[in-house]
């Protein structure tokens, strides 16, 4: 299934996982969507602070992800959602208006 979602993209960033968990910048201020696409299988959490283990949503390469997102309450603010991820993977968090 391939998803055709229209929006403005406002920021860009990528997260080197591991082993561990490794957590994406915050949310900014007007990005309402994160679209996540990964280079190997990875499992995300999405919160103010969150911990990815291997309970978390499972995203797949290949199979990009839309997910709605809390974001920063005004411009510069870093009180938005973060995405955490965990496997061995490069992980992309594309920022979307929503």
């Amino acid at each position: 299934m391939q998803n055709h979602l229209a929006s403005r993209i406002i920021s860009s960033e990528n997260i080197t996982s591991t082993g561990t968990s490794a957590q994406s910048g915050t949310a900014p201020f007007g990005a309402r969507v994160a679209r996540i696409a990964t280079s190997a299988s990875v499992n995300i959490v999405i919160g103010s602070n969150p911990t990815a283990t291997a309970a978390g949503t499972l995203i797949e390469a290949g199979a990009p992800s839309y997910f709605v997102v809390k974001p920063a309450s005004d411009v510069g603010e870093t009180d938005g959602e973060k995405v955490a991820s965990i496997g061995t993977a490069t992980v992309n968090v594309t920022w979307l208006e929503g």
